[in-house]
């Protein structure tokens, strides 16, 4: 049996990855990193793949042909329904060019970058439909010549699930990877239902060099890939930063707000640590100090409802401090958040502590909570983040989080009111700064306790309570997540 396979794509960082998890002691390293056992070896037995797993333990390997070749698919379903498939998809873009001068280092490509990639159409063609016509066909062209069809990713994934139902996908950013392998190991080995494993050995396989491409070739990528992947984007209901892809000027940037935000922080007093320490709910009515509103949130809503065995859920970490405190009484807490600035803030404030190694953390795109496993929470907190957010968005999020809930299915929820006292004295002082749609990613939302509780009713969650009184500038909610079939 083999339990996981890393797909693709190529050049994306898979030797990478999959050299991190085999460090991991219950998972078991192949013979080889690429068996291409489905994709160039199919006439071969199954027992012979087998044989190149020679130990007992989380068994898998990574062959990035797999995600392209039009056949492997349908192969691995035939031998292995319920196996987990692991993607890490790269900038198109970048992708493209590392393959190019991959295949130059290896002696495949003579030709110039420029007269490659036009001579691509003219390699490729009629090559898939060998490879379809003949299981044991081999294409050279296919294999090294596919420096822009590779990048196509919306027909390879589609391809895929025509065979394996979602769930059985972890899509991940290579360049998330990139930046922070860790936790996106750890993601992984979620995935993979196994405890989290510090890497030992960090080192960066397979890395090309090569220098800067011209500037025309590198419009010409972008508007070759640009529609591919807004297609993409739609698919996965979710986007990546890329540079082959110009997101809209009117989007209200909330990753880039919130990243400057962590970037550019100071603290304004001496008990202000870390990002997010002088949010100390003055405005709302809540406290007059940090110590006190920390107090507020751990007795009155973090002790109550959070217990010893339970696995919880942080919507919108900030610099960590409500982190700090879920951790002390939960057994694992995911930290998400929109910004890689204060994922990093949070993880430094944490790193070292005794509690640092129950704590995971995963990157959101604002659109969905992917990353976070099915029927894997029992409690989602979100405070202090649905005050930036939204309505439409706060919806979207309260769509997606009742199939992440098991047990007790408990959720806090706390957002603005621009209908209380405070709450319009906030809206007022704000709105000038705001007109014409072009609204600050950190800027308040404007939100009333009789929509959320519309958005509540309206999608089956049962309200436990609602309290005004302990931030009487906004509203929090505690509610159970509706059971999903």
């Amino acid at each position: 049996m083999v339990d996981y396979l890393i797909i693709g794509a190529q050049k994306s960082g898979t030797t990478s990855l999959y050299h991190y998890l085999i460090q991991h002691p219950q998972i078991v390293a192949a013979t080889e990193k690429e068996l291409h056992y489905f994709s160039l070896h199919g006439d071969r037995p199954l027992w012979w793949y087998e044989a190149q797993f020679p130990r007992s333990g989380v068994r898998g390997e990574a062959s990035p042909y797999y995600l392209y070749h039009p056949l492997v698919p349908e192969r691995v379903s035939q031998c292995y329904p319920r196996v987990k498939l692991i993607v890490l998809l790269r900038d198109p873009l970048k992708r493209a060019i590392s393959h190019y001068y991959h295949e130059v280092r290896w002696g495949f490509e003579s030709l110039g970058l420029a007269e490659a990639l036009a001579a691509e159409p003219e390699r490729l063609h009629g090559e898939t439909q060998k490879l379809q016509d003949n299981a044991l066909y081999h294409s050279l062209n296919h294999r090294h010549y596919s420096y822009l069809d590779r990048g196509i990713y919306i027909r390879q994934l589609q391809r895929w699930h025509q065979y394996f139902p979602r769930e059985q996908f972890l899509i991940l950013s290579a360049e998330e990877f990139y930046d922070r392998p860790q936790t996106i190991v750890n993601q992984v080995y979620r995935f993979l239902d196994l405890p989290s494993y510090d890497i030992q050995e960090k080192s960066i396989y397979d890395r090309g060099n090569y220098s800067q491409i011209l500037p025309e070739i590198q419009q010409q990528l972008v508007e070759y890939f640009q529609p591919y992947n807004q297609q993409l984007f739609t698919y996965l209901r979710r986007t990546f930063n890329w540079s082959s892809m110009t997101k809209p000027k009117s989007i209200i940037d909330y990753e880039g707000a919130w990243d400057n935000y962590a970037q550019s922080w100071t603290s304004t007093a001496p008990d202000y640590k870390y990002v997010g320490d002088e949010w100390i709910g003055q405005q709302a009515g809540a406290a007059d100090s940090l110590a006190e509103y920390e107090q507020l949130i751990e007795t009155q809503l973090i002790a109550p409802n959070i217990e010893p065995t339970d696995t919880v859920l942080e919507i919108g970490i900030g610099g960590g401090k409500t982190a700090a405190l879920l951790s002390k009484y939960c057994q694992q807490l995911i930290c998400a958040d929109i910004s890689s600035e204060m994922l990093k803030a949070t993880e430094t404030r944490l790193q070292g502590t005794e509690v640092g190694d129950r704590i995971s953390y995963v990157k959101l795109d604002g659109l969905t909570l992917d990353g976070i496993a099915p029927n894997s929470l029992d409690v989602c907190f979100c405070y202090d983040t649905m005050v930036h957010i939204e309505p439409r968005d706060i919806y979207n999020y309260l769509v997606q989080i009742p199939p992440l809930m098991r047990g007790k299915r408990l959720c806090l929820f706390h957002h603005s009111n621009i209908l209380s006292p405070l709450g319009w004295e906030k809206f007022l002082n704000d709105y000038p700064h705001n007109l014409l749609g072009k609204r600050d990613g950190t800027a308040f939302s404007i939100m009333t306790n009789e929509i959320m509780e519309k958005f509540l009713t309206s999608l089956g969650y049962e309200i436990l309570w609602k309290n005004t009184e302990l931030v009487p500038r906004d509203c929090i909610w505690l509610c159970r997540a509706p059971e999903c079939q």
